[in-house]
C-alpha cells in the first residue's frame, strides 16, 4: 500500500490573540501546547478532513502569550485504515507549522522579528 500524502487546501485562523509584554526580557523560555480535533466527512469517498487546531504559546513570568485557532482543510490522496495515527503523524505537524509561519507573518506586521518556531520544532 502507498503511503497517505496530504496538502492543504484551505485555511482559516480564526483566532489570534498576541500578547508582547513591554517587560519582555532578550532571553526567555517558552512552552507551546496544541490542540486538534479532526472531522472526517459524511461522504465515504470524500478524501478530505477537517482539523480545527488550537495553540498556545507562552512564557512563564506570562510576559509572553499567544495563542491562535485555525480550521483546516487537507486533501488525502486515499482514505486511512486509521485517522488517528494520520493526523498525528502528517496533519498535526503540517497544521502546526503552517499556524508558526503565520505568526511569525503577524509578528512581523506588529513591529517584531520573526520568532521561526517552525524551524526550531
Amino acid at each position: 500500500m502507498q503511503e497517505i500524502s496530504a496538502k492543504i487546501v484551505k485555511r482559516k485562523i480564526i483566532s489570534a490573540n498576541i500578547y508582547i509584554s513591554q517587560n519582555l526580557s532578550k532571553k526567555f523560555e517558552l512552552s507551546m501546547e496544541c490542540r486538534a480535533k479532526m472531522k472526517t466527512s459524511k461522504n465515504e469517498e470524500d478524501k478530505t478532513v477537517l482539523l480545527n487546531i488550537e495553540l498556545n504559546i507562552g512564557s512563564k513570568d506570562e510576559e509572553l502569550r499567544m495563542e491562535l485557532v485555525s480550521d483546516i482543510v487537507f486533501e488525502l490522496n486515499q482514505l486511512p485504515d486509521d485517522y488517528n495515527e494520520i493526523a498525528e503523524q502528517k496533519l498535526v505537524p503540517m497544521a502546526r507549522e503552517m499556524l508558526l509561519n503565520s505568526l511569525d507573518d503577524m509578528l512581523v506586521v506588529m513591529g517584531y522579528s520573526k520568532m521561526e518556531l517552525a524551524q526550531k520544532m
